[in-house]
């Protein structure tokens, strides 16, 4: 069981939640997950837009294929 934070995108509140990916795939257990608000309700987003992991995904991948990009042309291009 992991511990999510979630913030609402309504009122900016944390919402804190146990999940446990072995049963429900990654989605909050029914007994103790909040799928909405503490505060003000709203229905809580499954990706937040200031989430650092896709912009860290993104950068990983695009770093790579600069290096790959890189070395190619090191070895291609006539010295």
């Amino acid at each position: 069981m992991n511990k999510e934070i979630k913030t609402c995108l309504f009122c900016q509140t944390e919402n804190e939640f146990q999940v446990d990916v072995k049963e429900n795939k990654g989605l909050p257990s029914q007994d103790s997950g909040f799928y909405q608000c503490r505060q003000c309700g709203m229905e809580l987003p499954d990706k937040h837009p200031n989430d650092r992991k896709p912009k860290v995904k993104f950068f990983v991948k695009a770093f790579w294929l600069i290096v790959i990009f890189c070395l190619v042309m090191v070895i291609y291009l006539p010295r």
